[in-house]
């Protein structure tokens, strides 16, 4: 048996009443696709024939087989929607009960075909976008200030390199080299190396301001841990020194 998408009550509330299970309904195809559906007509009173018909926007894209059948109690009705391949990718219609032979007459919406779903933005073109936009701010500042900035180097430099690494303030005039350079990740990165190499400094001169009575134990085996993990931080963030001169 199909997919039942209806269920259609007659005689319930009173002769030749018509209810509908759903008020609408939702075939979702594309075009060059068909697929079969039932409609299940449950008779609360005497039997009696039914008709089925669709509205003028849905004639030649949902047929019955079988448009007038005899209902005694619960009768399937097998329907076949389609889309050409050449036809529209959304059509909205109706399909109407009849009983009472002519007597009364109710529809039910269907939606035949899929919501055309919206262009998704490129987020790689957004963040080329945002690149030139601070490209432009950038080009507007003075002279002056530019050359300041490029010649900052000693200890100045080094305090303006941890300073912009924590805040992600790399200069603009890079273009999309210094956007790739300073995602995330890599600001990330640069936060866990400064504060590696800062808790291992603190970490030894601790060793040596606490007391005798309360110093730590350190193997050998841990201080060359420490040496390693000091070198490996330093190292890093030198290399980013190097990178960002």
């Amino acid at each position: 048996m199909q997919q039942i998408f209806q269920n259609v009550i007659i005689n319930r509330q009173e002769l030749n009443s018509i209810e509908f299970e759903e008020e609408s309904i939702e075939i979702p195809l594309s075009p060059g696709e068909e697929e079969t559906f039932e409609i299940l007509i449950t008779n609360y009173g005497s039997p009696t024939h039914i008709h089925l018909s669709v509205s003028e926007e849905l004639k030649g894209l949902i047929t019955f087989l079988r448009d007038n059948p005899y209902v005694l109690q619960k009768e399937y009705v097998s329907a076949v929607a389609r889309i050409p391949q050449e036809g529209r990718i959304l059509t909205k219609g109706q399909i109407y009960i009849t009983a009472g032979y002519g007597s009364r007459k109710r529809g039910f919406s269907v939606q035949l075909g899929k919501t055309d779903p919206k262009p998704q933005e490129n987020p790689r073109d957004e963040a080329y976008a945002v690149v030139d936009e601070e490209e432009e701010l950038n080009s507007q500042k003075p002279a002056k200030r530019i050359s300041g900035f490029r010649s900052t180097n000693g200890s100045g430099g080094f305090s303006s390199f941890i300073r912009k690494s924590f805040t992600g303030g790399f200069p603009a005039s890079a273009g999309r080299r210094t956007y790739r350079n300073v995602s995330g990740n890599e600001r990330l990165s640069l936060n866990i190396a400064f504060g590696g190499m800062l808790l291992l400094i603190g970490m030894f001169f601790l060793y040596f301001i606490l007391p005798s009575g309360l110093q730590f134990k350190v193997s050998f085996v841990q201080s060359l841990l420490f040496s390693i993990l000091f070198v490996t931080c330093m190292t890093y963030i030198l290399l980013k020194i190097a990178e960002e001169g």
